[in-house]
């Protein structure tokens, strides 16, 4: 069976379409907030202990009780000096930016120039301070 010239054509097209549609979907949804670039920050902490972190901003979602505050849609993506690499969500916070894992046992906490890890209620990062505005 021999395919028309106009048949590959159209072919062809439409895996290319169906390509670019996979490739969007799958790169949008990659992390909780979808941006090209965020904001850079390398923090030195207590111990000769570093955390880089990149910032994401998202879109909050409506509040789930009447009067109470909208959840945050924002990510950070840190590289720890001991070789850990994690994306955590932004969760609720009266003061600063609060990053966690969907348990709570991995906390990362940014206020202003400073922040501070917890890991299972146990600061392992303290007193970190952003290189760039020291």
């Amino acid at each position: 069976m021999k395919m028309s010239t106009r048949s590959a054509w159209i072919l062809l097209v439409v895996v290319l379409l169906v390509g670019a549609g996979a490739y969007y979907f799958l790169h949008r949804s990659g992390t909780p907030a979808t941006q090209v670039s965020g904001i850079e920050a390398l923090f030195t902490c207590d111990a000769g202990k570093t955390a880089d972190a990149t910032f994401y901003e998202g879109t909050s979602t409506p509040p789930t009780a009447p009067g109470g505050p909208p959840t945050p849609g924002g990510s950070v993506h840190l590289v720890l000096s001991d070789g850990r690499d994690m994306t955590l969500a932004q969760t609720i916070s009266a003061d600063g930016a609060r990053y966690a894992t969907a348990d709570e046992s991995f906390v990362f906490w940014n206020v202003g120039d400073t922040a501070t890890i917890t890991e299972n209620g146990t600061s392992t990062f303290a007193n970190c301070v952003d290189e760039n505005n020291q």
